[in-house]
């Protein structure tokens, strides 16, 4: 008989798969309970692809195991991830055994690797556009004084101090204090940094003292609506009467209803979601009133020096939700919005 060897090589490839292999790796997967599925399938493929496939027991059994460990992670941080570590049984044993672990990464661990592996400036050489605006608008720099929540390294805080506003800056990352404080000092600027979590810590800060408070990319890191309401009830104490409050915010377009995937997922890609009716329910019986309701993008795009646009690489498209949505920037139904209020 004649062999065709190609047919035959053909044959022997499509055998490969049907025969166990052997491999031994591990998997970090976001620990985001709405995605439970989604990982079961994804883990599933790459057990089949060892011709280790799960009967229906086995992924329950996994699906189970993961979700005590998403629903664990997740509770103490967007930012954690299930290690799922895995080896093939030695032939002829065909299972396939494996652990899963959490991996547990804060807010404060993210900026310190920052800190670390990136290229200052981490958010920027300029300042917002928004934020100098305001504040010019508001009176004589030095009777206008300002409350940087969040404020990182610095990005508007030292503009702000340097054109003679009064100037605060909160920030709870060590990691950012301390590159904050060694540019305050090296430049001779009266700034007082205040360490820790508005939210959460008793600061020190003054009642009605500021007439300008911020909070740029800050908002993109609450856990829930409700931390939002004690933001507003916290700045509203803070703020002089008739003074304004400026935060960026990333709110749904109207007639899109975020569901529990797009929230969960929105936190650990830095771009936590609300819908507008969500901030005005948290914000009824405090006394503040929005005066005006911005596309972040729009305003920095079209106001920011030509040489300063976009503070940095990531920051089009993070702006815009393209980190949560790979979709054109024109479908993205989500925005990050400058809203400012103002203390009645």
């Amino acid at each position: 008989m004649d062999y065709d060897h190609s047919a035959l090589g053909a044959a022997m490839i499509r055998r490969l798969p049907k025969a166990p292999l052997t491999a031994k790796g591990q998997i970090r997967l976001p620990a985001i309970p709405a995605l439970l599925e989604a990982h079961i399938e994804r883990l599933n493929t790459l057990f089949t692809s060892f011709g280790r496939a799960f009967n229906e027991a086995d992924l329950n059994h996994l699906r189970e195991i993961l979700r005590r460990k998403m629903e664990e992670g997740y509770k103490q941080t967007p930012y954690a991830g299930v290690l799922v570590q895995y080896e093939t049984q030695g032939l002829p044993k065909t299972g396939l055994n494996y652990r899963v672990g959490l991996v547990i990464t804060t807010m404060a661990d993210e900026y310190a690797e920052w800190v670390k592996t990136r290229k200052p400036p981490l958010f920027g050489a300029h300042p917002d556009a928004k934020v100098m605006d305001l504040a010019r608008s508001i009176g004589t720099p030095a009777e206008v004084p300002v409350l940087d929540i969040g404020a990182g390294t610095g990005r508007n805080t030292l503009p702000l101090a340097r054109a003679g506003f009064p100037a605060g800056a909160v920030e709870l990352s060590p990691d950012l204090v301390a590159l904050l404080r060694r540019e305050i000092e090296s430049e001779g600027l009266d700034v007082k940094v205040f360490e820790g979590n508005m939210l959460t810590d008793e600061l020190g800060l003054t009642r009605r003292q500021y007439r300008l408070i911020i909070a740029c990319e800050v908002v993109s890191h609450f856990r829930t609506v409700a931390e939002v309401g004690v933001f507003f009830r916290k700045t509203a104490e803070l703020l002089a009467p008739g003074g304004l409050l400026a935060f960026s915010v990333f709110l749904a377009d109207e007639g899109y209803e975020p569901d529990p995937i797009a929230f969960e997922l929105s936190q650990a890609q830095w771009c936590t979601l609300y819908t507008r009716g969500q901030l005005a329910e948290v914000g009824q019986g405090v006394e503040l009133e929005l005066v005006s309701d911005e596309s972040v993008y729009e305003y920095e795009h079209e106001h920011l020096p030509k040489e300063a646009w976009p503070p940095t690489g990531w920051f089009a498209d993070w702006s815009t939700g393209l980190d949560l949505f790979d979709l054109p920037r024109e479908e993205s139904p989500i925005d990050m919005r400058w809203l400012v209020y103002r203390r009645t």
